[in-house]
């Protein structure tokens, strides 16, 4: 699957890393719509993100 869409958040935007609710789920929803192969995933994507997208590896 490809990467095209925007990434929603990343981490170096913010030094505020922690997120309510509302944004963690939009956050893995997004991982799972935008999934990315491990080698191609940015290491400064939002933990939250790259958490979801290692759920998925392990699925």
């Amino acid at each position: 699957m490809g990467n095209s869409a925007t990434i929603p958040f990343s981490a170096h935007q913010t030094d505020q890393l922690s997120v309510d609710a509302i944004e963690e789920i939009k956050l893995r929803t997004w991982a799972r719509k935008n999934y990315t192969e491990v080698s191609q995933r940015d290491d400064l994507w939002h933990p939250v993100i790259l958490d979801e997208m290692l759920r998925i590896d392990q699925e």
